[in-house]
């Protein structure tokens, strides 16, 4: 049978030595049929509850179709409202100084991304979180980052709390051809690809992707951090 939808395989892992439920990156992807939603977002560890915030924000950029920083910007006051309300749950009988850092907020980069069937694709970005165009066997482009010495440890970040400044929300659109793929991939592991063979990511499964994670980390080409990748295939001519 002929693809003529898009379709998406995750990927991910927890830094090495924790648990999978100590993982803060998200994602979510809205395929099989055109418009496709799809957003990835990376949890700043050093917050309270950023992995709640992280969901919250893929989930909402989902299925509000958030395809523009206007959209982005008016949806983030009640994914705010949400978190608070999340966070005000767990932490009634939380010791004082959880329920302290949790008033500090959450913090998290975000690329969401629309793709539609007229070949183009929309991109939004707050961060360090990366997409990249694969076409054939080459990486066709990068963003919001294109190397790998670009990535540091300050990038942007929406904050779960509406006192925080707001950070740039970026904006970014280009075409696709049959048979490309997208890649949504969070900082660590899109320095990585970056710095190596992004296309890569076109033959991973679940074990080699772990293996060649875990290989990396091992030899230190890969910084230790949650690590997540959403490939968006499009359909073949």
């Amino acid at each position: 049978m002929v693809q003529d939808t898009p379709t998406s395989t995750t990927f991910w892992l927890p830094k090495a030595g924790h648990r999978a439920d100590e993982y803060e990156d998200a994602v979510a992807v809205s395929a099989g049929a055109f418009p496709a939603y799809a957003a990835i977002a990376d949890g700043a560890t050093e917050s309270a509850f950023a992995r709640r915030w992280a969901q919250l924000l893929v989930r909402g950029s989902v299925e509000a179709q958030v395809a523009s920083a206007s959209a982005l910007a008016a949806q983030l006051p009640a994914w705010q409202t949400a978190w608070r309300t999340a966070v005000a749950e767990r932490t009634t009988e939380a010791p004082w100084y959880a329920a302290a850092k949790a008033e500090e907020g959450a913090y998290a980069a975000l690329l969401t991304l629309m793709v539609t069937a007229d070949g183009r694709w929309r991109a939004v970005a707050v961060g360090d979180c990366c997409l990249l165009h694969l076409r054939g066997e080459a990486l066709h482009a990068a963003w919001p980052l294109d190397d790998p010495d670009q990535f540091t440890h300050r990038p942007d970040l929406l904050a779960s709390q509406p006192a925080a400044p707001r950070p740039p929300m970026r904006e970014h659109e280009g075409a696709w051809q049959a048979g490309d793929a997208l890649v949504l991939a969070t900082d660590a592991l899109a320095a990585w690809l970056l710095a190596t063979d992004p296309t890569r990511a076109l033959g991973w499964t679940d074990a080699s992707f772990r293996d060649a994670v875990t290989a990396a980390r091992d030899d230190g080409a890969l910084r230790n951090d949650d690590v997540t990748a959403l490939i968006l295939a499009l359909p073949a001519a």
